[in-house]
């Protein structure tokens, strides 16, 4: 990923970090549409597990919140993002805000933006 910051201030240039790392690994994105919580699924908690175990603490991937804010005056985008190194498939739950529900699915497929919707 490549991050570019912008400066608010004329004494201090901008910044383009440019990511020179090898593209081998596996990675996956994930976003929530919501229907009766908000639209963008901030608020959702995401776990990353080894395809097949679901559920199973020892077998976690990764796991992170949907926030857009970052620090003062920034917002990025409603997605989050998973390096996966050589797992080409995994398990992906998302737990809901507001208490609103559990969404898993079952050996998904690396290397795409997923977008969970709310049912």
């Amino acid at each position: 990923m490549d991050l570019f910051l912008a400066s608010w201030f004329p004494t201090r240039p901008s910044a383009l970090l440019l990511n020179r790392t090898p593209t081998n690994g596996h990675w996956l994105q994930v976003a929530v549409e919501g229907k009766t919580i908000n639209r963008m699924g901030i608020g959702s908690r995401i776990r990353i597990y080894r395809a097949g175990r679901l559920g199973d603490t020892k077998s976690l991937l990764g796991y992170d919140e949907i926030c857009i804010t970052q620090g003062f005056c920034t917002v990025h985008e409603a997605v989050c993002h998973f390096g996966l190194g050589g797992a080409e498939t995994c398990d992906v739950e998302v737990v809901l805000p507001y208490g609103k529900g559990t969404i898993s699915q079952r050996n998904v497929p690396t290397n795409q933006r997923l977008v969970i919707h709310q049912p």
